[in-house]
């Protein structure tokens, strides 16, 4: 049964916060807001950031054999991914009671205790592996805890009919973040080698430095966001209970077929933050750059991948408000291939060609999960929503696993541009499947 409670009616002398076209619910200041704004510019970039410096970490402070890195790198991704599923539920429940930001403020801290103790992983390759996945469990627990608290705080400030709005404009925050962030977290190694630093000690102060921005939001979160329970909670049902009706939802073609584009679509944007830098930072190693040198050559094309990628989400959200999802999907899928599979196809991956690919991928992976979940939005069952919509999100966490493993093994056994076109052709084969459902319902009323 639901406990749903409706905020009160507004009071005379509590008028309402509007920023632009955005109306808050009493009691929602100026101060939340913008603090909110302020912490979305960080928080998914501070989340990545264990991804971006992967490869300075193995290559330059832990010295981790090239033909392990993929394999090491699949199983952090998919310890984390474990840890997120567990925690995600349980860190919303504790905020519904104890409120939003000492939840966030946890979530912080643990990325900030996580990224100074992983430059300090020592031992052998076995060791290292133990410790980096001890390690690897404090970003975890943070990456659940920030997640949660991110759509938590967007869905609790504005008013019912500005809720959608107030969520893009979070993700705006969150893309101008991601897509300028990493540029100067990857030039900080070879800052500090400038001013006299061994390349270790200059990783390990990179890591540190994150840590302290960390420190630093969880603090400002606690002093500028609003502080207690949410007003309005929601009940959460029993795993099983979801689980058993998201997968009774499945028997309908375009809901199964959201699944699997979950699958993907979460995996397209793994394999850019996991194994991207690790390549490229390999493929500049090789041409005589210096580990702190490629790094701020990869992070560089990480940079121009998330700066497509949001301009791209505005266009390709109104282009799917006017066709069939299924058709939207099916146009999704087929830019990400192109984008992944131009990838492959590159004769210097550190050269200007990469540009060009990596404004096709940055595309792609928005087309992909824009229209992964417009389709899944628009095809959920209203009885049983909630359901299918969690069972979307835990495909996707299967994905992210998925890619973690199978990509770590094409990074080291067969080539390191292996996990990106693993993701071609599975973008390709839904693609497929898309054209499948299409002709398959055709007979059906589609909306679009």
């Amino acid at each position: 049964m639901s406990a749903s409670h409706q905020p009160p009616p507004l009071a005379a002398d509590e008028p309402a916060y509007r920023f632009g076209p955005l109306l808050m619910l009493p009691g929602v200041s100026r101060k939340h807001v913008w603090t909110l704004f302020f912490i979305s510019f960080f928080g998914i970039a501070m989340m990545n950031t264990v991804g971006i410096l992967q490869a300075y970490l193995f290559n330059e402070i832990l010295r981790i054999p090239p033909n392990e890195q993929g394999a090491l790198t699949g199983t952090l991704l998919v310890t984390q991914e474990l840890v997120v599923i567990l925690l995600v539920g349980l860190a919303g429940a504790i905020s519904d009671r104890l409120g939003r930001p000492p939840v966030f403020a946890v979530g912080f801290s643990l990325l900030a205790i996580g990224y100074c103790l992983y430059p300090l992983a020592s031992g052998d390759l076995g060791m290292l592996t133990l410790e980096l996945v001890f390690f690897r469990l404090f970003i975890a627990s943070g990456v659940a805890c920030i997640n949660v608290m991110l759509s938590s705080v967007a869905n609790d400030y504005p008013v019912d009919a500005n809720r959608a709005k107030m969520i893009a404009a979070v993700f705006v925050c969150n893309g101008l973040g991601i897509g300028t962030l990493p540029r100067f977290i990857g030039g900080l190694p070879q800052s500090f080698i400038e001013m006299g630093m061994d390349p270790v000690l200059a990783g390990r102060m990179t890591y540190w430095c994150v840590a302290g921005i960390c420190v630093f939001l969880a603090l400002v979160l606690l002093w500028g966001l609003k502080p207690g329970p949410p007003v309005r909670t929601t009940e959460r049902e029993p795993l099983l209970a979801t689980l058993r009706v998201g997968l009774n939802a499945a028997r309908m073609p375009r809901v199964a077929l959201g699944y699997a584009a979950a699958f993907v679509s979460r995996a397209d944007l793994a394999v850019v933050s996991q194994f991207l830098t690790l390549w490229l930072v390999r493929e500049g190693m090789a041409q005589g750059l210096t580990v702190a040198q490629a790094t701020l050559k990869a992070t560089t094309f990480y940079v121009v991948i998330q700066l497509f990628a949001l301009p791209w989400a505005v266009i390709f959200g109104i282009v799917l408000d006017r066709i069939d999802r299924l058709v939207g999907l099916a146009i999704g899928m087929s830019v990400a291939f192109v984008g992944y599979a131009s990838l492959g196809v590159l004769d210097n991956p550190i050269g200007n060609g990469m540009y060009i690919a990596a404004a096709f991928v940055g595309a792609g992976e928005m087309a992909a999960n824009i229209s992964a979940t417009s389709l899944i939005g628009k095809e959920a069952p209203e009885r049983g929503r909630g359901a299918v919509l969690g069972l979307f999100s835990l495909f996707g966490a299967v994905g992210i696993m998925v890619v973690g493993l199978v990509g770590g093994w094409l990074f080291d056994n067969w080539k390191p541009v292996g996990p990106f076109l693993y993701m071609a052709a599975s973008n390709a084969t839904l693609f497929l499947l898309a054209l499948l459902t299409i002709f398959l319902t055709r007979k059906s009323p589609a909306a679009a």
